[in-house]
């Protein structure tokens, strides 16, 4: 399946996005190393490195299930598809986060900080005002709950004392 032009350019500033942010997070790290605070070493190099591809990988996968379902009829079939690859996409970022803890060949902070990465880079997006989510196409529709649609009963005027408390 080929992305559309729109789905590349978000796929493309996110990876942007979450590359400058690993960046700013491998100085980060050299700033703590220099002080005595964090080992700056090639676990954190390559636990980063990963991690942002997973975030990358996550994002993409949202992109390429969105544009699957589009052309979805069923609204049943759209919503369990949509449910499926949010729960598999849930799973691999859990399994990353649990081998980037427990092998000692990873960073645990640097392994699982870039997976907010993308998170950061849309909240920058919208704060510059270079990324707009789309309106809603038409007007909002009024829903009713009721089963019937006659309007309610307009309150009286004037309250009634029944008596209680006051």
């Amino acid at each position: 399946m080929k992305l559309q032009p729109e789905s590349k350019k978000e796929l493309t500033r996110i990876a942007c996005g979450t590359a400058i942010c690993t960046a700013v997070m491998w100085v980060i790290f050299a700033a703590l190393h220099l002080v005595g605070w964090a080992k700056f070493d090639s676990t954190v190099i390559l636990g980063s490195l990963i991690g942002s591809a997973v975030a990358i990988g996550n994002f993409a996968g949202i992109c390429f299930v969105v544009q699957k379902v589009i052309d979805e009829q069923d609204e049943k079939r759209r919503k369990a598809t949509l449910q499926a690859s949010y729960n598999i996409r849930m799973l691999l970022q859990a399994l990353w986060v649990v081998i980037a803890i427990a092998a000692p060949c990873f960073q645990p902070f640097a392994g699982a900080l870039p997976l907010l990465f993308p998170r950061v880079t849309i909240y920058y997006l919208q704060i510059t005002g270079k990324y707009k989510p789309l309106a809603p196409a038409g007007p909002s529709v009024d829903v009713s709950v009721e089963d019937d649609a006659e309007p309610a009963p307009e309150p009286e005027a004037e309250p009634r004392d029944e008596g209680g408390e006051t």
